[in-house]
C-alpha cells in the first residue's frame, strides 16, 4: 500500500517542523515536497524513509493531487 509524504510524516506523530529539523531542511521545502515530490533528491527521499520507517515502495513520490485522484470518493451516507 502506498501512502503519501505528508501521511507517512503523519503516521510517526511529527509535526512539520521537528521532521524539517531531523532532515535538515525548511519547514517550508517540506511542505513543498508533500504536495509535490517530483524533483525530491535522492539522498532526502532516503533520509525520509529512515525517519518515517517506511521503504521506498511504500512511499509515493510525485504530484500529491494526482495521487489523491486515484481514490474514488466514499459514498454519500443518508
Amino acid at each position: 500500500m502506498m501512502i503519501s509524504l505528508r501521511a507517512a510524516r503523519v503516521n510517526r506523530n511529527l509535526t512539520l517542523l521537528e521532521a524539517a529539523k531531523y532532515l535538515k531542511i525548511n519547514k517550508d521545502t517540506l511542505t513543498k515536497y508533500e504536495k509535490d515530490s517530483t524533483n525530491l533528491p535522492y539522498s532526502l527521499s532516503k533520509r525520509m524513509q529512515e525517519l518515517y520507517e517506511v521503504p521506498s515502495e511504500n512511499l509515493y513520490f510525485g504530484d500529491t493531487q494526482s495521487f489523491v485522484a486515484q481514490f474514488k470518493p466514499l459514498p454519500e451516507v443518508e
